[in-house]
């Protein structure tokens, strides 16, 4: 713990750039997290959970794939994953960019907070999908 505060001052005296992709990955996190609860409605009996466009193929005529995809859905607590992916993007993501800064640099932290940036926001996304609203 005291190396991840040494590796967080070094970070915010030195590189800022590091400092604002850490500060926008927690932000994502918080609002994959504020999204999700504000948005579902939880107590339903069923609600969409997963999409894909081949995800409801399940063998038969190759024609029945072209019809196959689209929502499936399930019970409200399986939207609990959204908010557990923001948790761990948003602390555990910029703990492990810390931890990477300190033992390999700037380069190989940027990659990591730009790989989680991107996940975030494909997990925004799929959040806005299931809920309808894109």
């Amino acid at each position: 713990m005291k190396d991840i505060g040494a590796g967080l001052k070094k970070v915010f005296q030195k590189d800022k750039g590091v400092l604002l992709m850490m500060l926008i990955l927690f932000a994502m996190g918080l609002l994959l997290i504020l999204h999700t609860f504000l948005h579902f409605k939880a107590g339903g009996t069923t609600m969409y959970i997963g999409y894909s466009d081949i995800g409801g193929f399940t063998g038969g005529e190759f024609l029945s794939l072209w019809n196959s995809g689209g929502y499936r859905t399930g019970g409200w607590s399986e939207m609990i994953v959204f908010p557990i992916l923001g948790v761990i993007l948003g602390i555990l993501h910029n703990l492990f960019a810390i931890q990477i800064y300190n033992r390999r640099g700037k380069g190989f932290a940027i990659l990591m907070l730009l790989l989680s940036i991107l996940v975030a926001a494909g997990a925004f996304l799929l959040l806005m999908r299931l809920l309808g609203e894109i």
